[in-house]
């Protein structure tokens, strides 16, 4: 291990450092049409004199905007752009200059063309200071799985067997789809990402130190998942079906329709997968009253088949004005099948075995279901057809519903005890409304105003009711037996100035929330409500050395608001030996964020370096004590907590059709904090803990059409307020091989190569000198999977599955 993660330190160091300073000169200019709209993504290819080889070459970007760097000497530049005519001009470039070519007006051309599948594919990571963008259709490694796929192979990001999603080792993170909230995503939970298919996925962007302009919400960061979409003229899409091992078939189909004045577009798949599960763990305790240790084994099997529908439109009422509506309906039904089995061992303090005094059996059957559906209405307004002056509004409506049932059986195979028969029914509704706008305008000649309000009001109604079958009568646990209501509406607004200055440009920003959360617990009348208001600054710096360097400097305040799952006091029976359980009293916990930041384009890669600082109050942690011989687990706002650390993100063409891309984190973070468990004195818990969380993706184009893949990310071990967590190494490998004249493609790939997924973790109580406490558990979320996937592209769509913002895309509004 320790000969794999140096080969890994020492091959992104000379990556990162292969940093060519040359002589260089720059060619620029923009690219515009007969309307005198921006031409983005239009193809600028620098030809040698003789005009027979490409030297080099650039797409516009999304002003229409090139840059490009060239030795000195004479060229010929060719611009050009489907369905337009193209330019042609002869450019002389001397050492370290800048030839700016000015404004090129492309012209509509008549000319009949049979159909044409555009190829051309942007960068799998593009890097800016606000964000990092990470484009799924150049994933290979991806294809046939879920947005949980996507997610684990985003530098920055890590997921964990809790279900729980991390942004630079912060739990604390915000995600959204189409960048708003959706009630199929709660607080940094993965659980409801696994019914969105990879397929659907256009990028994935990440953003560390957010604005005022953003909902406060999320101290570690925003993770954004943009969905696919296109605004071709025509008739556009893309087909995809596959299969895989462990058993796995999924097929989906992506459609726009574009005619002048209405672009129509539909996603529609299912998929239906069967995972295997496994783990192990020992428990060992001993307390004034009770000691006891045992072994635990857990083998599962989850299967599940899923629908997703989205449908909308984006309908142009002037030149300047859009209004998109759309809708998005899942549908899931999920079977879980657990056994547990328990070796119950003689007490012995420290020891890890010991005599065996009884042997039990727990099966445990669930059966559920859940049905999501989102309604949304987007509006924007160029006024005066200024992109820097415009008004932006939106409004979406969601309600999901999910039940599950569950039936348990507990067997004793060896030692005394009689047959224990259980069921639960779990029921959930939930309702999310929404409202935004925001208003954009230039201040003078470099300035610039941004402005915004919004509303957001969440009711969410639970019940949980458990039995047990006694002398044939189904009886009421009422300990275990709870409906709960919640309520949470947040209203907020926001003001930014910003400005360039020279080679300075920066903006400080504003945004005051005020929430307002009511909860209930039916049986006993038992009501929480917190009411508070928060103001967020943030201000961010910016410097340009030239084109390709720059420095940010950047502050930003949020919060992370208890998810709303976490606040049930609802206890889940399915393990009786290790239980959770929500605290409705949790408060958010705060924090201030401080970054820096060094960019670095070059000709054939880049490097985005970044230090930062956090420091957060009243921190959610999750607390592991002992009730009765049982293991609880729950939530409270336990600690202060300092974080700090260095991240590097590059990319560099090593090779001809050779692309490496990096990413490592090293950071530290100090813990302090204390609780009460149950009427004992108060137990002080810390924890100092230094990580390096690394990935690596290798991307080699063999031959034309014909690509190769292999990633492999590490996640190193660390330290937690009560205990200890292993680290982690996966790699993932595969290939693709464009067919049928380019508008196919055929994908084969293999996640977790090594079947290296395990997550393990200890739990000890060495806070509590009257307890002696030891937990150990390893897990298995998944094993090694094989995927075959085969897509059809028609029409002028790109292989990266998208064109266009669409709605709430790139430009969506939280």
């Amino acid at each position: 291990m320790k000969k794999l993660i140096s080969l890994f330190v020492f091959t992104f160091l000379i990556t990162s450092l292969a940093i060519g300073q040359s002589d260089e000169g720059i060619i620029t200019g923009e690219v515009y049409d007969q309307q005198e709209d921006p031409v983005p993504s239009a193809s600028v290819s620098v030809y040698d004199s003789t005009e027979t080889n490409v030297v080099t070459g650039t797409p516009t970007d999304s002003t229409g905007a090139f840059s490009v760097d060239v030795d000195p000497g004479t060229y010929i530049l060719k611009i050009t752009f489907l369905s337009l005519s193209p330019h042609t001009q002869r450019v002389e470039i001397n050492a370290g200059e800048t030839e700016d070519i000015g404004s090129v007006t492309l012209t509509s051309t008549s000319q009949k063309m049979d159909e044409v599948v555009v190829r051309g594919e942007s960068s799998q990571m593009e890097m800016s200071f606000d964000r990092r963008v990470f484009n799924v259709g150049r994933d290979i490694t991806s294809l046939g799985g879920s947005a949980v796929n996507v997610l684990d192979n985003v530098p920055s990001i890590a997921t964990d067997i809790e279900g729980n999603i991390s942004l630079r080792g912060n739990e604390s993170v915000r995600i959204l789809i189409n960048g708003k909230p959706s009630s199929m995503v709660g607080s940094g939970n993965v659980d409801a990402l696994r019914s969105i298919p990879a397929t659907m996925i256009k990028s994935v962007e990440i953003i560390t130190n957010p604005s005022s302009k953003y909902a406060a919400e999320g101290s570690g960061g925003i993770i954004n998942i943009i969905l696919t979409d296109n605004r071709e003229l025509g008739l556009n899409g893309s087909a995809n079906v596959g299969t895989g091992y462990p058993e796995e078939y999924e097929g989906s189909i992506n459609l726009n329709y574009r005619t002048p004045n209405v672009n129509w577009f539909a996603d529609i798949g299912g998929d239906y997968r069967s995972e295997p599960e496994s783990g192990n763990s020992f428990q060992r305790f001993s307390g004034p009253d009770t000691t006891y240790m045992y072994r635990e084994r857990t083998d599962a099997s989850e299967s599940e088949i899923d629908g997703d529908f989205r449908f909308g439109a984006d309908f142009y009422l002037s030149d300047n004005e859009i209004l998109t509506a759309s809708s998005y309906i899942s549908l899931e039904e999920e079977t879980n099948n657990e056994d547990i089995f328990y070796t119950d061992l003689e007490y012995s303090q420290g020891a890890r075995d010991g005599n065996v005094l009884g042997r039990i059996n727990r099966d445990t059957e669930e059966e559920a279901n859940e049905s999501n559906f989102d309604f949304n209405l987007d509006y924007e307004n160029e006024i005066d057809g200024n992109d820097d002056h415009k008004l932006v509004a939106d409004a979406s409506f969601d309600i999901s519903r999910e039940n599950a049932q569950t039936n348990i059986e507990e067997i004793t195979q060896e030692g005394s005890g009689d047959l224990l028969e259980q069921r639960s029914k779990d029921t959930e509704e939930e309702m999310d409304f929404r409202f935004n706008a925001e208003y954009e305008r230039p201040l003078g000649e470099e300035g610039k105003l941004e402005a915004g309000l919004r509303s957001d009001t969440e009711w969410m109604d639970t019940g949980y009711n458990a039995e047990t079958l006694v002398d044939g009568t189904w009886e009421t646990e009422p300990a275990y037996t709870q409906n709960f209501l919640y309520r949470e509406n947040v209203n907020a607004a926001f003001l930014i100035l910003g400005g360039e200055f020279g080679d300075f440009s920066g903006q400080v920003g504003l945004r005051a929330e005020n929430t307002n959360i009511r909860t209930e617990i039916k049986e006993t009348g038992d009501v929480n409500n917190q009411n508070y208001i928060g103001l967020f600054p943030s201000a961010f710096l910016n410097y340009s050395f030239n084109d390709q360097q720059s420095v940010q400097l950047s502050y930003s305040r949020r919060l992370q608001r208890p998810w709303s799952r976490s606040l049930l006091p609802g206890i889940d029976f399915d393990d009786n030996r290790s239980q959770f359980t929500g605290n409705p009293s949790l408060t958010p916990e705060y924090s201030n964020s401080y970054e820096a930041g060094y960019l670095h384009y070059w000709e054939s890669g880049s490097l985005l370096t970044s230090f930062y600082y956090r420091y957060r109050t009243d921190v959610i942690e999750d607390i592991t004590e002992q009730r009765d011989g049982v293991q609880f687990r729950f939530p409270i706002n336990f600690a202060n907590e300092e974080a700090w650390g260095v991240e590097f993100s590059a990319d560099q063409e090593i090779a001809d059709r050779l692309t490496l891309t990096g990413n490592a984190n090293l950071f530290q973070s100090n813990t302090n904090g204390s609780y009460r468990e149950g009427t004992a004195e108060e137990i002080i818990l810390s924890s100092e803990s230094g990580n390096f969380q690394a990935r690596m993706r290798l991307r080699w184009e063999i031959v034309d059409g014909l690509n190769y893949q292999a990633s492999m990310r590490y996640r190193g071990p660390s330290n937690t307020p009560q205990g200890t967590r292993n680290g982690m190494t996966m790699m993932d490998s595969g290939i693709s091989y464009d067919i049928l004249e380019e508008k196919a493609k055929i994908t084969f790939n293999v996640r977790d190569v090594f079947n290296a997924q395990n997550f393990n973790n200890t739990v000890t109580t060495d806070g509590n000198p009257n307890t002696d406490f030891y937990s150990q558990r390893e897990f298995s979320w998944s094993t090694r999977t094989f995927s075959l996937n085969f897509q059809y592209f028609f029409g002028n769509t790109e292989s990266r599955r998208g064109g266009g913002g669409g709605p709430g895309g790139p430009g969506g509004r939280d």
